[in-house]
């Protein structure tokens, strides 16, 4: 089929799935219009004793009876709506997001998980192969990006909602306090519809909310001691592998556990098909060096210097102390002395398991790259899971009432919103590129009684960003936003064919990639790109993260040079485009020669044409 077939089709089931749910809007409000005053008096007698009645404590939360299923709609259909309201207010979306759409877009036009068509050489550029193949499934049905994308990221952050819910409902705590359990729920409900990384998280049309949603599964299966689900904890620690290149550390975390619960007779088979699920796990890592040449994420190979970056204490202590995550370090310590010294309990291992894959979760992290650009992507899930731990460990032997559960947490939420919400009042009025490139906003003398640490933040927020790393929320917000003024929609875009082998070559190509489908893009990150990614470091002294790589002599040049160039939303053609599929082959075969290992060094470039 066409390509121009194909986005007339695509264009079609968009079109007929706008008008199905504008129809069904309208009818909606039809219905509700024509019901009069006294249909809706006789159906409030029916809800106010579902309301009256609503059980405080969760356990008693049940789905065998009708109110109780129209409890749990209620509940989640008005919380839903709220975090929708409140993460609207950092809707974004991230321009490493439009990568990954790239990515898609070329496997459903057959070309597989690829950037660039053959004849370049396949390169993992994307971040997260479960995050590509969910796109790629809501596409089937007609649902493209971004708007797949920010729908997935939405079903999964309030999928964290809902492990939180269970989490809450299963916590063996003290009976005064299950009893009010509710309230507990809704104290950490509050604590993340306050937190700017858990509501940005919400949207970016990334892989963020999928992979937290991930490690709460994992974590809800790993914890529960008093019936281990073996077979749920091999099922996520997979998923989390295939999700970011960091989940792998959660293969060796499960298989520990399924080691620890193997002795417990009844959960011996599971324990075993969860070992070759995990087992499992190298077909992929095998499949993507098959196909990619290595089964290290190109993303990894472009940003990789050395192990222990200098910069990787500042970004867990930035992350640490701008939400205030060294309160529950305190409450963590209380209550071991009190669950171990005091109360003499032996049943420890399950928490110093989960203890150790977290510490060496940040170990391994700090160890290979030590930061991300978007902010705190690869950390922001310890925001929902320190929240429920702290809640837990409160409320099982801390503290003996609610209401002193509620005023700790309390507390928290003034501490932890102190320096992030007084970030976004310094930052949230900044609306050009030129005001929020390298976004560093000092908050001390700003950030009133709860502000503490403020100067340690800003000193570890000025080494992190001059750098190129934890670039914050705001800045890739307008980094996106002016991209997408600059070039052309997607529909046009894709008027240029690909026969023309226009070429475009820039640092930030996920906006250019998407909106260009058929122009051959060259990253000049080395993310999307098998030559840069392997070349030296500009500066010898300091990072640019994600933009460190030199840019070899002549590379460009070899293709012919930029044959287009991006304004006020038009793609001007920059002179003949002469770029054949054999020179694009000659340049791919001579580069890779020039890096590798045992190949001779030349001199010249390339030959002239």
């Amino acid at each position: 089929m066409a390509l121009k077939d194909r986005f007339f089709k695509l264009k079609l089931k968009i079109v007929d799935f706008k008008l199905k749910a504008k129809n069904a809007f309208v009818a909606s409000f039809r219905y509700a219009k024509a019901l009069d005053t006294e249909k809706f008096k006789a159906f409030l007698p029916e809800l106010e004793p579902l309301l009256r009645f609503t059980p405080l404590n969760l356990k008693e939360w049940t789905v065998k009876t009708s109110n109780g299923v129209l409890r749990f709609v209620l509940l989640f259909v008005l919380l839903s709506l709220i975090f929708y309201i409140a993460g609207s207010r950092y809707a974004f979306t991230a321009n490493d997001a439009f990568i990954s759409f790239r990515y898609v877009a070329n496997a459903v036009n057959g070309l597989g998980y690829t950037f660039n068509p053959p004849p370049f050489e396949p390169v993992s550029g994307y971040t997260s192969f479960l995050w590509l193949s969910l796109l790629r499934i809501l596409w089937a049905i007609g649902l493209t990006p971004p708007f797949s994308a920010h729908l997935l990221t939405f079903v999964f952050s309030m999928g964290q909602i809902w492990l939180i819910f269970l989490f809450v409902r299963r916590m063996d705590i003290q009976s005064k306090m299950q009893a009010k359990s509710l309230y507990l729920f809704l104290a950490i409900c509050l604590i993340l519809l306050t937190n700017r990384t858990f509501l940005a998280f919400m949207t970016s049309g990334t892989e963020t909310a999928l992979f937290n949603f991930l490690v709460l599964w994992w974590t809800f299966a790993a914890a529960n001691n008093k019936s281990p689900e073996p077979l749920s904890i091999s099922v996520s620690a997979v998923l989390l592998a295939l999700c970011r290149a960091e989940g792998i550390i959660f293969i060796p975390a499960s298989a520990l556990f399924l080691i620890w619960f193997i002795n417990k007779k009844e959960y011996k088979l599971n324990c075993m098909i969860g070992f070759v699920l995990l087992a499992l796990t190298n077909k992929f890592y095998f499949w993507i060096n098959d196909t990619y040449g290595n089964p290290v994420p190109h993303s990894f190979l472009a940003f990789y210097r050395k192990p222990f970056p200098d910069f990787g204490i500042d970004y867990i202590l930035s992350f640490i102390l701008e939400y205030a995550l060294y309160f529950w370090a305190v409450i963590f310590v209380i209550w071991v002395v009190f669950k171990f010294a005091v109360l003499k309990c032996s049943d420890f291992m399950e928490p110093l398991l989960l203890t150790l894959t977290f510490a060496a979760y940040i170990f391994f992290y700090l160890f290979l790259m030590g930061g991300d650009i978007l902010e705190y992507r690869p950390l922001s899930f310890f925001i929902p899971l320190c929240a429920v731990a702290g809640v837990k460990m409160l409320a099982e032997n801390v503290v003996a009432k609610v209401s002193s559960v509620l005023t700790l947490l309390l507390v928290y939420e003034l501490v932890s919103t102190a320096i992030p919400m007084t970030h976004r009042d310094l930052t949230k009025k900044l609306e050009t590129r030129q005001e929020t490139a390298f976004l560093y906003r000092p908050v001390s003398g700003h950030a009133g009684l709860f502000g503490f640490f403020t100067t340690k933040w800003d000193n570890a927020q000025k080494n992190l960003i001059s750098q190129g790393i934890c670039l914050r929320h705001q800045e890739h917000k307008v980094l996106t936003e002016e991209l997408l003024k600059t070039f052309p929609s997607r529909e046009k875009g894709a008027q240029i064919p690909r026969k023309d082998n226009r070429l475009f070559a820039g640092n930030f190509v996920g906006v250019p990639g998407w909106t260009l489908p058929e122009v051959i893009m060259i990253d000049l990150s080395g993310q999307n790109n098998k030559i840069i990614a392997k070349t030296d470091f500009k500066y010898p002294d300091r990072r640019l993260f994600g933009h460190d790589r030199k840019i070899p002599d002549g590379y460009v040049q070899c293709f012919g040079g930029q044959s287009i160039r991006a304004e006020k939303q038009n793609a001007v053609l920059l002179g003949k485009a002469f770029l054949s599929d054999g020179m694009i082959k000659g340049c791919e075969d001579f580069w890779k020669a020039q890096y590798e290992k045992k190949a001779p060094k030349l001199k010249k470039p390339f030959p002239k044409l």
